[in-house]
């Protein structure tokens, strides 16, 4: 049978792999262009290779991070007096948020100040810690909620380059409720668009509201960096398996984020420590694993990849020993059609399981039960190929439209012959086409060549 790699990698363009890329291309199944850093040129470039090899596009919406546009100083000290709209010039202007004794960080937490007033549009705070203040430092305001509009004009414009472009994901940056990604499903469908939705969890509020957020998006993504600015560094572990179990029981795509190989940025192998992280995020459930600075500003960016890839074949294949079985929500006739061919598999042991279908909904949430055998999802839907390709243990196969359910049949049986020499196989078609729909499920064998 053919290898087939069940966790999906996820990298982020950027200048280390401007002349890698080709290196990595069989490795990987998704690139995430982050729109705080890259350009439309920057995509331009690379455009055409991503399509020739049908890989998934992200584009990370800069949002609205709070960023420092201008320092009046460059070093602060503990015991110093700040003032945010004179000393320090924000972004966004958070005097009307705030309140006396909330915590204001920046540079990922390394420079902590307390507030002590609020006085006209100024904010006058104490530095707990200091540290250098350079422009462009971000600004986290953990015991907040900040007013600050979730998307500037400049990630409006990215959205309509995205559609354009035929971006198959949008990441959505800060997200703390529904309403939040309600806005930018609104403003792409407006545009025309048909873009899945990464709410990026990232902040307190998204945690707190991490269910109606789930079920209002396509995808998750575990955001560790900026996450462990807002809360305490002690639960990322604890709200990572919650941000991906609540992902993976409403059928959504997940994604784990954020220094899984730092240490590789500067050093040709990783840490034992970091091996082990990008397993645990395995057997929490992910469909899709991260590189961030290690494919953007690396010295190693190949081998960064080719680490994961390893790491996460090994992983994936004790997978059964330690991770914990999806109970998927909802009682759809999806669903229903999923867990049957999930008791299937259990019972007779299939070589692969296939599943035809347009809008990919059918093969995610069988997916989500993580069968050891590959998922084969036929679809004549390119767009649904690529979006695939992020779930964990789906292989998209392209095929023409056809209109009965014998032709379908006959294509699962031609691409079973294709996979495996022989054996058991289980064809799942819960929305088939023509008028009167009836779900099948089928089991068939592919007979070994005498």
């Amino acid at each position: 049978m053919k290898k087939i790699n069940k966790t999906k990698i996820l990298i982020t363009m950027g200048p280390s792999l401007e002349k890698n890329l080709k290196k990595v291309i069989n490795l990987i199944d998704g690139v995430r262009f982050n729109m705080s850093h890259a350009s439309t040129k920057d995509i331009e470039r690379h455009i055409d290779i991503l399509e020739k090899n049908k890989i998934a596009k992200l584009m990370d919406l800069k949002g609205n991070k709070i960023r420092i546009i201008k320092s009046n100083i460059n070093n602060i000290k503990g015991g110093d007096e700040i003032i945010i709209g004179k000393d320090i010039i924000l972004s966004y202007n958070p005097s009307e948020d705030v309140e006396e004794d909330n915590f204001i960080l920046i540079n990922d937490g390394k420079i902590k100040l307390k507030i002590k007033k609020i006085n006209n549009e100024l904010i006058y705070t104490d530095v707990l810690v200091g540290g250098e203040v350079k422009n462009e430092m971000g600004v986290n305001f953990p015991d907040t909620y900040l007013k600050a509009p979730i998307l500037s004009d400049a990630d409006i414009d990215n959205i309509k380059f995205a559609i354009e472009k035929d971006f198959e994901y949008i990441a959505l940056s800060f997200v703390r409720n529904k309403e939040d990604v309600i806005n930018l499903r609104e403003i792409i469908k407006e545009n025309n668009g048909d873009i899945s939705i990464v709410a990026k969890i990232e902040t307190k509020e998204g945690l707190n509201n991490i269910e109606e957020i789930v079920q209002y998006s396509d995808g998750v993504m575990v955001a560790r960096g900026d996450l462990g600015v807002e809360i305490p560094i002690e639960y990322i572990p604890i709200e990572q398996k919650k941000i991906i179990s609540t992902g993976n029981k409403w059928g959504k795509l997940t994604i784990t984020a954020t220094q899984m190989l730092d240490s590789m940025i500067n050093n040709p192998y990783p840490t034992r420590a970091e091996i082990t992280d990008i397993a645990n995020a395995i057997f929490d459930g992910t469909d899709c694993l991260m590189l961030s600075n290690e494919t953007t500003i690396g010295k190693y960016p190949v081998e960064a990849v080719k680490v994961m890839n390893r790491v996460a074949r090994i992983s994936e294949y004790n997978m059964d020993k330690f991770a914990t079985e999806v109970q998927l929500e909802g009682s759809s006739i999806s669903i229903g059609i999923a867990h049957a061919a999930y008791t299937l598999y259990n019972k007779l042991n299939p070589k692969i399981i296939i599943t035809p279908t347009w809008s990919g909904n059918s093969a995610i949430l069988i997916s989500k039960f993580r069968p050891k055998v590959p998922i084969i999802a036929i679809s004549p839907n390119i767009r649904t190929f690529k979006k695939l390709r992020l779930f964990w243990g789906i292989v998209p196969h392209l095929t023409e439209v056809v209109d009965s359910i014998d032709e379908i049949l006959e294509i699962s049986k031609n691409v079973a012959e294709e996979f495996i020499d022989e054996g058991i196989y289980i064809t799942t078609l819960g929305h088939p086409p023509g008028e009167n729909k009836t779900n099948v499920i089928k089991v068939d064998t592919v007979k070994g060549k005498e």
